[in-house]
């Protein structure tokens, strides 16, 4: 009894040690901390370009992975926390919503093979031998290292769905004239079967995410009318329009020795290789073209391995956005999934008024990317796309969360969740 009782203590002390993390806002974001850490994702297992989204049901874990550019592997622990529909921490405590111990280390990592810049790979699999999730909704995995919980290099989200929720929707152009050029509607019906929903403005939450970027997405949407274990969703004012944007620009990384139809140049210098692109002009002002992309996206390739987590280099990358004037109300950026869409240094542009072009240099993992041109302007809200134009015709993915919190209910479960394709509704 009594070394049963001194361990419990023992396991108590550790995992309290440092306080855990709590964000200033207390929304935890979608983030990396740490400039040494590099391509963070959450992925379905096995899929290059899921969204981090899994069922209570599903049989395939999803998969936290990242490197860190050293030749040494660190010592990462992380933690899960349960949040609500807008991202805050949930009042259930650690036992209700998981099984397991609150902090584990991340034990699998490899070291990177073959290429000319170090790095260790290290992935983890949710759930896996330590951790099982009990209850459905939007969780937040930090990462942190050597026990600092109040320290992370990362915090990145994921949500667990139930199957409680039936989602018919389709997406396209939106149906009013006024905004039939620019803009998309997305127009659905809930069905929740045998969950029966007192007050559905209070009860249900939905938020609907473009391309899975949670900065643009649409929140508080209340029903247009309820029936009887139906809501519908199908509005006709601006609720549920997006503008359309543009399709991504694509880049191919894959080879060392061989450009691709949007590179100038591929030139060795130490310590790995450059990638010149071809200088690209904004898109605001000319005609759609489509081209099947990743909407954002990215998947890590390499020619000639079947490793390419650890045999792929990292590799710098030269982006070219010609412009006669520079822009005065905001700065450019190049953005797109890789980055998670934030607006850093890292993917900030410059202008040189000689050459009359904005340029940034990007360290990226070999592979094949998709990226924007982001204006941010000096004063808030950040415009998405300015710089690409908006047509309704560009294939778009969108992803419906319906949360439901009744009376008794303590958390936001996700009772159902659906995606939804603009040229595949």
């Amino acid at each position: 009894m009594i070394n049963t009782r001194f361990i419990i203590v023992l396991i108590f002390l550790c995992t309290s040690a440092y306080p855990q993390y709590s964000p200033p806002d207390g929304i935890y974001p979608d983030a990396v901390f740490s400039a040494g850490v590099k391509t963070s994702r959450i992925l379905k297992d096995g899929r290059e370009t899921s969204y981090p989204i899994s069922h209570m049901d599903d049989e395939k874990p999803l998969i936290l992975s990242f490197d860190e550019l050293s030749k040494n592997a660190r010592n990462y622990s992380y933690a899960i926390i349960h949040c609500d529909a807008d991202w805050r921490q949930s009042r259930l405590s650690v036992s209700e919503y998981l099984t397991g111990f609150p902090v584990n280390q991340i034990r699998r990592y490899d070291y990177s093979f073959n290429t000319l810049m170090p790095y260790v790979h290290y992935q983890l699999a949710i759930p896996n031998e330590d951790v099982r999730l009990k209850v459905s909704g939007n969780y937040a995995v930090v990462v942190f290292e050597n026990g600092y919980e109040d320290q992370p290099v990362m915090c990145r989200r994921f949500s667990i769905a139930e199957s409680q929720a039936v989602i018919s929707a389709v997406a396209g152009r939106a149906r009013q004239t006024a905004w039939q050029n620019e803009w998309q509607q997305v127009d659905f019906t809930v069905r929740t079967g045998n969950l029966r929903i007192e007050n559905a403005n209070n009860d249900v939450k939905v938020v609907i995410l473009q391309n899975g970027q949670w900065h643009t997405a649409r929140t508080g949407v209340k029903p247009l009318f309820v029936r009887q274990n139906e809501l519908d969703y199908r509005h006709v004012d601006k609720t549920l329009l997006f503008l359309a944007g543009n399709e991504y620009r694509p880049i191919d990384l894959k080879s060392t020795r061989f450009s691709s139809t949007r590179m100038t140049a591929i030139e060795f210098e130490r310590p790995t290789y450059h990638f010149y692109l071809y200088p690209d002009q904004p898109r605001d002002e000319g005609h759609y073209l489509y081209y099947e992309d990743f909407n954002g996206k990215y998947a890590i390739l390499t020619e000639k391995t079947n490793r390419p987590d650890t045999e792929a280099d990292y590799v710098y990358v030269h982006f070219t956005l010609r412009a006669p004037q520079p822009y005065t109300d905001g700065q450019i950026y190049v953005t797109g999934d890789f980055c998670n869409y934030a607006c850093s240094k890292e993917n900030l542009m410059t202008y040189h008024p000689g050459k009359q072009q904005y340029e940034a240099t990007i360290l990226l993992k070999q592979g094949y990317y998709n990226y924007m041109y982001t204006l941010l302007p000096f004063k808030p809200p950040l415009e998405e796309r300015r710089l690409e134009g908006n047509f309704f015709d560009t294939e778009n993915d969108y992803i419906i969360y319906v949360y439901y919190r009744g009376r008794s209910d303590r958390y936001d479960r996700l009772i159902g969740v659906s995606t939804v394709n603009t040229l595949k509704n």
